[in-house]
């Protein structure tokens, strides 16, 4: 059927027998026909639909017609590039032994201290540490073809992930010390319930990326004596946006305002230093809703550092803020016990802001 579906005919079949057994359709055709090459160029780009296997070593690949059969039979670039097809160099692996937890030190018992264990943790048995805590849940794949990517990986697994997948940063492909794929890799997933997608997706824990059959584990999660495994990352609405970006009085007492008007500060000059102070610093934006291990600040909530800020604002202007009648402990700290207190500066003060409020300041 392959054969006769041929729009050339048999005659623009190109047999290729000596396979190896694992080789697949993708690593068969971008062996024989790198992308970008004159090769691929001259035969065209071939899909899996131009690719036969009839038995384990033993493929047949549909050209567009005989005479580049006959071509592809006499380049000794093909030739050449269909040899090492299947062929894979000796990968060396760094193995050291694991840390264990081995209770805590210091004064108060806060530093944990570690020892080393028997057993012994080879390059590729765990998952980067850094992409381990940023991800809700971890998958290992293994069985992939040589020359897949990143790329590849976000490819097939996007549509069982409700965000736009990180290419460089939800997944890692496992390299032996020189540098070589090893056929397995590390696949994150942000939020909760995107693994299960993919377990009810491919109940036998196998699927074809790149061509070739990979299988699929669950990492399970070890107690961690350091660090903190991420949880679900907010979702917040456009009205909740805007509220964070705006709305600061929901953090303070309106009594307080209240006090800070009695002292001439008004809400416009507040509203300005708080929109100000939200907008031009970015501790208070994104880090602020961060996810554990993300957070600047670990001990803080999400959400409770611009929060934090502002009281903190305004409760400072309270203690600053002094009137002709009162002054303020700080003002009044800036003169000698027995010396008289000036309070010139508020009426200059009062003077200066009307002033301002004639030339619409």
């Amino acid at each position: 059927e392959f054969v006769a579906a041929s729009p050339g005919g048999p005659s623009s079949i190109l047999k290729v027998t000596g396979l190896p057994a694992n080789a697949t359709s993708v690593e068969l055709l971008r062996s024989m026909f790198p992308p970008g090459s004159r090769l691929e160029a001259m035969f065209g780009p071939l899909s899996e639909a131009d690719y036969f296997r009839v038995s384990p070593t033993t493929a047949l690949l549909n050209l567009a017609s005989a005479d580049l059969v006959t071509k592809a039979l006499k380049s000794n670039n093909i030739a050449n590039n269909t040899s090492v097809v299947g062929k894979r160099s000796v990968q060396v692996f760094r193995a050291k032994r694991e840390r264990v937890f081995d209770g805590w030190q210091g004064v108060h018992r806060t530093y944990a201290a570690s020892k080393l264990d028997t057993r012994l943790i080879v390059t590729g048995d765990v998952p980067p540490n850094e992409m381990y805590l940023s991800h809700h849940d971890m998958m290992h794949v293994s069985g992939l073809a040589p020359d897949t990517t990143l790329e590849d990986l976000a490819s097939f697994f996007q549509p069982f992930s409700s965000d736009s997948r990180d290419v460089y940063g939800s997944s890692h492909i496992v390299r032996c010390s020189q540098g070589l794929p090893t056929g397995c890799a590390y696949v994150g997933f942000e939020l909760p319930g995107e693994i299960d997608r993919v377990r009810e997706a491919y109940e036998s824990g196998r699927a074809t990326i790149g061509g070739a059959e990979v299988t699929f584990r669950t990492v399970w999660d070890k107690l961690l004596r350091r660090g903190v495994r991420e949880t679900a990352r907010p979702a917040r609405s456009i009205e909740e946006l805007r509220s964070d970006l705006s709305d600061w009085e929901r953090h303070v007492d309106p009594e307080d305002l209240k006090e800070l008007e009695r002292l001439g500060i008004e809400k416009g000059a507040l509203d300005e230093a708080m929109m100000t102070l939200r907008h031009s610093n970015r501790t208070f934006a994104a880090a602020d809703q961060a996810i554990s291990g993300e957070r600047l600040y670990q001990e803080r909530q999400v959400g409770t550092h611009y929060r934090d800020a502002v009281r903190r604002y305004v409760k400072t202007l309270k203690e600053c803020a002094g009137t002709k009648e009162d002054p303020g402990l700080m003002y009044w700290a800036m003169f000698y016990p027995d010396q008289e207190m000036d309070l010139g500066v508020f009426d200059a003060e009062k003077a200066r802001i009307k002033e301002l409020r004639k030339k619409g300041i």
